[in-house]
């Protein structure tokens, strides 16, 4: 009788046997599996959010000092920008301007029928994209473009400017300046823009009848640096060349946002007696958070069910085996080989394994996503929101109080990952197989029919 006979007919008449190894293995597989896709899943997430969502640095001049004797302009970005890690920047300003031909939401001053109701706030940029506010999700664009750098007279307005005043993508408005630098006067300049996005504001906290037109989220109007740069020198002022607003530096792998910012610190010629540094990473750190928890969980839960498995397999072959010692026996005296009884008993579990595998990659496949889900969805809950941390004293950063929401935390049962775990799964039975059958190798025939009775 062929060994493929003998293992066939083994696992068809010892059913109690087969069906106790098959439910055993294919628990085992199906928390494998399933722990090993989860953790490959976070994994793929935590890069895929290193790389979309970097952390961020601002230098803003110290305004709270009397002088201020350096300020952020492109010498100082140009220098920052060689250090390495650091991906790109924004550089920001703040104007405030009437509006010439758009009515503003109305607020304090329209109350009090004063003319700076028509007052906005100008916010030049490098990139809009990357201002904190459409950064930290706190603005959404939902028609047209960000500003890039190339761009001039160009400008982003909100939802509820665009609503108010019937101005879409593609027409243009214009902003007056009255007032020079010091409060002097200056002969009434008109500077138009061109739009090319609107945002959506979303809803501000804090806001009261005491509040200005120009500090309402749907009276802000970004506009291009060029057009920024423009507006300084038009209105006399001596520090044109300079970022009111400071900079933001964006890195490429947010892990190393504290190294980088600590060189800044050290360059030479930065006097932070007048500059502040303020690190924000916490757009980053609250959605890592989770998905790093769920990478040291999956792992360790890999690794004890790898553990808990090999020990539990090799007792439950070491008392198969003992069951088998006088068949063992019977088959040696008709010559058998043990190496061709070692390869029976292979086979046999072998196949079983082969068939919990394919039990534990259905069940797996069907409730991965689900678990994973629910387990993403208990790490971010247990999880606190990073603060701003802060290098040199202030809080000017943007802080946003509600992140958005997490995408869709979807497991897949890969293929690969499958295959990859079922291979080891099928190397751990054949070792389990071979050192239970150990107790079969060290005996002889005789022995062996004997050992039984």
């Amino acid at each position: 009788m062929s060994v493929y006979r003998r293992a066939f007919l083994y696992i068809v008449r010892k059913k109690g046997k087969t069906v106790l190894l098959l439910l055993t293995l294919t628990i085992l597989m199906v928390l494998l599996l399933m722990g090993t896709a989860i953790h490959r899943t976070a994994g793929k997430a935590s890069a895929k959010l290193r790389e979309e969502l970097g952390g961020y640095f601002k230098i803003i001049p110290d305004y709270q000092k009397m002088t201020i004797h350096q300020q952020v302009d492109q010498a100082l970005v140009d220098r920052v920008m060689e250090i390495e890690g650091i991906k790109m920047y924004n550089a920001m300003d703040v104007h405030y301007l009437m509006t010439g031909d758009l009515n503003l939401t109305p607020g304090r001053f329209a109350r009090e029928g004063d003319e700076k109701a028509q007052t906005a706030r100008f916010l030049g940029n490098t990139s809009s994209g990357f201002h904190e506010y459409f950064y930290l999700n706190i603005f959404t664009l939902i028609e047209g473009r960000h500003l890039a750098a190339a761009d001039r007279n160009k400008a982003l307005i909100s939802k509820t400017m665009a609503e108010e005043n019937g101005v879409g993508i593609g027409d243009t408005f214009y902003a007056r300046m009255t007032e020079g630098a010091s409060g002097s006067s200056v002969p009434e300049t008109e500077i138009s823009f061109e739009v090319t996005g609107i945002f959506d504001e979303g809803m501000q906290t804090g806001v009261n009848e005491y509040t200005a037109e120009c500090d309402l989220f749907s009276n802000f109007i970004f506009i291009d640096s060029t057009s920024s740069q423009m507006i300084k020198e038009q209105l006399g002022r001596t520090d044109h060349t300079a970022f009111r607003g400071g900079a933001a530096f964006f890195v490429k792998d947010p892990r190393d946002l504290e190294e980088i910012a600590a060189s800044v610190e050290a360059l030479d010629g930065m006097d932070w007696e007048q500059l502040k540094l303020i690190v924000n990473n916490s757009a980053y750190e609250s959605r890592i958070e989770p998905l790093k928890r769920l990478e040291s969980m999956t792992l360790l839960l890999a690794g004890l069910i790898a553990g808990i498995g090999a020990v539990l397999i090799s007792l439950l072959l070491a008392l198969w085996e003992r069951d088998r010692i006088h068949e063992s026996g019977v088959l040696m005296s008709f010559g058998i080989s043990k190496g061709n009884i070692l390869w029976q008993h292979l086979l046999e579990c072998s196949a079983v394994f082969l068939l919990a595998f394919c039990l534990a990659a259905a069940i797996s496949y069907l409730a991965a996503g689900r678990i994973g889900e629910q387990l993403h969805e208990r790490t971010a809950s247990a999880g606190e929101e990073k603060q701003v941390q802060e290098y040199k004293g202030g809080a000017d950063a943007v802080l946003l109080e509600t992140l958005e929401e997490e995408e869709a935390f979807v497991v897949h049962l890969e293929p690969m990952t499958a295959a990859l775990s079922g291979l080891s799964g099928l190397v751990l039975t054949g070792i389990c197989v071979s050192i239970a059958f150990c107790l079969v190798v060290r005996r002889g025939p005789r022995e062996l029919l004997t050992i039984m009775e």
